[in-house]
């Protein structure tokens, strides 16, 4: 499976042999990505392949790690020795993300109450205004 960042200077492939795909609820990473939560891919490291394009890791926390291009600051994947080994990779960089559904919601402790009302909410195809 293929992915890459918003101005395609960074290309990556993960295999299928995918662990997991989740929503993760935590303080974290709302903050961290100016959302209302965050959906990963979680891969073994040796599963993803970076084939082009220049990453900035950022430190989000003692732990935790962020990855974006270098250029357009598309995040692409984040780290954290409490899960070694693992790479939690952005959905949404990801080329056939709607091919893809959540398994699991983490961190549900955090989660904002709000979202078990998007079901409700009136639907655009397009942007509003």
């Amino acid at each position: 499976m293929k992915g890459r960042c918003h101005c395609n200077a960074v290309k990556f492939t993960i295999s299928k042999n995918i662990k997991t795909i989740l929503n993760c609820h935590c303080d974290l990473c709302r903050k961290a990505n100016g959302s209302a939560f965050s959906t990963y891919v979680v891969v073994a490291s040796n599963e993803f392949v970076k084939e082009c394009g220049d990453l900035k890791a950022i430190q989000l926390s003692d732990n935790a790690s962020k990855h974006v291009c270098l250029n357009c600051a598309t995040p692409i994947f984040n780290e954290n020795p409490k899960y070694a080994g693992l790479k939690i990779v952005y959905l949404g960089a990801l080329d056939k993300a709607n091919q893809l559904v959540p398994l699991v919601d983490t961190y549900c402790e955090s989660q904002l109450k709000w979202l078990s009302e998007l079901g409700s909410l009136r639907k655009m195809e397009k942007g509003f205004g």
